[in-house]
């Protein structure tokens, strides 16, 4: 009786919905070469989609995309909100993981030579997806608004400041100006937001329809060529079965380390930055290009690998799918995924190396976990909160610099240090202290300064430096 009603039920949905039209269409689609479960990232993609997609939707029930409160808001949500320590966790490393599962997705995809015959539109649909979801990662990384995030966006944007011609003017349309203020975060917040789900949303039905026009390509062999699957139930089971496996994954990781949060940003602070992991192999490599050579990681690298890739399909228009029959485009693929995982391991080693950042480095940790362990503390409008300094805000009158600052300093920094980038409160923090600005001088691209020191710039005189040292730290 129960399974009649059913029945009845299912039939009037199907008159007006044409359910059962669309249920086939999903679950019977036809699997050249069986089930695989080299095939559950797009599966996966899709899951991690959705979780960014809810997630966020919560998160931005408490945000405040402003510099005053940005990062009250996200402290609010990690530690007082009921569940937000695991929606923050859940957003935090799917975010991470979207990054590695699309990379992973167009590997498979490359090897497999999955996009050869008709399926050239696929191809360029998920690398430009791939483009998405990174700019869905920087965007986000700013968002919280503390040390890390600020300082690492610094880094980012000034690595895209520095492609010829373009670059300044790209830099400043990403701040909104000359620096990060609130109108940046406004910025990457609406892009992050509205502009990049509504733009991947759209990018993820058209490769879904691309898809099933051009039909699954199959196995790269032939052994299996006349065995065909259904979608349900062999990779429904498999596709299952990794997305389960990826949450599980994804709540122990927001569970037992916890997405972290560090102390509000300060601008006039000498916080050693570091980019997000999926930018590092570029900050590495711009240690090997000074000057004028920067433009080789910041811009021809990039622009070569992803034209490469986009016309990839048009390229290579050899029947051949075997990738052990294909070791040039194989071997390439290993340089290109070892290469870029090598410098970050590399430029991980080189700062743990180096005691001086490794000193300033787990400084800045234990600070973080300070901050994190604490409770929270309700911000205090118009007092402790207030995070972007201001020339006006400097007590006193600014004292007139040493010799060496006019001759070699004031081009850039101002007269009196107001200008760009500004010295106005450089030294307004109490920890910090003159052998810290010496080290910033000797060594500023180390510390992920936006406009690093020129290449002149070492060849002045230790007494100077100190002179100029001494006169920063009045700049209270």
């Amino acid at each position: 009786m129960a399974q009649s009603k059913l029945s009845q039920l299912h039939d009037w949905l199907d008159e007006r919905t044409g359910i059962k039209q669309i249920t086939h269409e999903l679950l019977d689609e036809p699997i050249r070469g069986g089930a695989r479960w080299a095939y559950v990232f797009g599966s996966l993609l899709l899951l991690l989609f959705g979780i960014q997609v809810a997630t966020g939707i919560f998160l931005n029930m408490y945000y405040v995309p402003s510099a005053d409160h940005a990062h009250a808001s996200v402290a609010y949500i990690q530690k007082a909100v009921p569940g937000g320590w695991l929606v923050r966790g859940l957003h935090h490393y799917s975010a991470s993981a979207m990054v590695v599962v699309a990379v992973l997705h167009l590997a498979q995809t490359f090897l497999y030579g999955a996009y050869k015959n008709r399926r050239e539109l696929l191809w360029v649909a998920g690398v430009v997806m791939l483009l998405l979801i990174l700019g869905f990662s920087f965007t986000g990384y700013l968002l919280p608004w503390d040390q890390a995030a600020y300082f690492g966006t610094k880094v980012g944007t000034s690595i895209a400041g520095e492609i010829p011609v373009v670059g300044p003017v790209q830099q400043k349309i990403m701040l909104g100006g000359n620096d990060l203020t609130t109108v940046t975060l406004s910025r990457f917040f609406t892009v992050h937001v509205f502009l990049l789900p509504l733009a991947l949303a759209g990018l993820v039905g058209l490769h879904l329809f691309l898809f099933r026009k051009a039909t699954p390509a199959g196995p790269y062999h032939n052994r299996d060529e006349k065995k065909v699957d259904r979608f349900f139930p062999k990779q429904v089971f498999k596709d299952s079965v990794a997305m389960l496996a990826c949450f599980i994954v994804l709540v122990a990781l927001a569970k037992y380390i916890p997405a972290e949060l560090g102390p509000q940003a300060d601008p006039t602070s000498d916080y050693l930055a570091r980019p997000p992991w999926y930018f590092m192999p570029l900050f590495q490599l711009l240690k090997y290009f000074p000057g004028a050579w920067a433009i080789i990681p910041a811009a021809v690298l990039p622009a070569a690998l992803f034209g490469v890739l986009f016309l990839l399909p048009f390229i290579d228009r050899r029947p051949e799918r075997n990738p052990f029959k294909r070791p040039i485009a194989t071997g390439l693929l290993v340089l290109v995924l070892g290469g870029a995982i090598g410098l970050i391991f590399l430029a991980k080693h080189e700062d743990n190396a180096n005691p001086e950042f490794s000193a300033k480095l787990k400084e800045q940790e234990e600070e973080v976990k300070a901050f994190f362990s604490a409770p929270f503390q309700p911000q205090i409008i118009g007092g402790a909160a207030a995070v972007v300094p201001s020339a006006t805000k400097v007590a006193g009158p600014v004292p007139d610099p040493p010799q060496a600052y006019a001759d070699h300093c004031a081009i850039c920094h101002g007269d009196k240090g107001e200008g760009d980038p500004p010295l106005l409160g450089v030294a307004s923090k109490p920890q910090r202290t003159k052998e810290d600005l010496l080290k910033i001088m000797e060594n500023s691209r180390g510390y992920g300064l936006k406009k690093p020191m020129p290449e002149s710039f070492p060849k002045i005189s230790p007494e100077d430096k100190q002179l100029i040292a001494d006169w920063m730290a009045l700049l209270k």
